[in-house]
């Protein structure tokens, strides 16, 4: 805990008088534009002058109010969109067929912040492609998996966290 010394103190004491003394000035101002009346010692056109200020502060503010609610509204879709959208990826390449090719096939498995997507296997071959896809619901897929379509889930789970 720190201590202050008497000269830092002092230094405190008077800071808080006059940011005190300060806001009693504000304050009173405040009262007297609110009733109508001019302080005292201004000339009319400072009074209107004055009134037109703080009527377009009070336009800024009330423009940043909309601004502010605009902003919420699209964080709170933002915060509902985010566990629908995919947040988890697992990419695992191999060679399905070892006399022939190289590491051309792949499994892709994408997840939502709620563990549920998909895993994509693409076979490739000499003769050509075949894609395979098979949903996945709470982490897990009701179609048998590869050992490689594991993999690629595991990834992609290991990759929300």
């Amino acid at each position: 805990m720190t201590t202050l010394s008497n000269a830092q103190a002092w230094l405190v004491v008077a800071v808080l008088v006059v940011a005190f003394v300060g806001l009693l000035v504000v304050s009173a101002l405040a009262r007297r534009f609110r009733s109508g009346r001019a302080p005292t010692g201004t000339t009319p056109e400072v009074h209107e002058s004055l009134h037109g200020e703080v009527a377009e502060i009070g336009a800024r503010l009330a423009a940043l109010g909309a601004r502010l609610a605009a902003l919420e509204q699209s964080q709170a879709q933002m915060v509902d969109a985010l566990p629908r959208s995919v947040q988890g990826v697992g990419v695992v390449r191999y060679n399905p067929f070892p006399d022939m090719g190289s590491n051309m096939s792949f499994s892709l498995a994408l997840l939502d912040g709620r563990a549920n997507g998909v895993v994509v296997s693409v076979l490739t071959n000499r003769d050509g492609s075949r894609v395979f896809g098979k949903m996945v619901e709470n982490g897990t897929s009701s179609y048998p998996l590869s050992d490689e379509e594991r993999q690629a889930l595991a990834l992609a789970q290991g990759d929300r966290k």
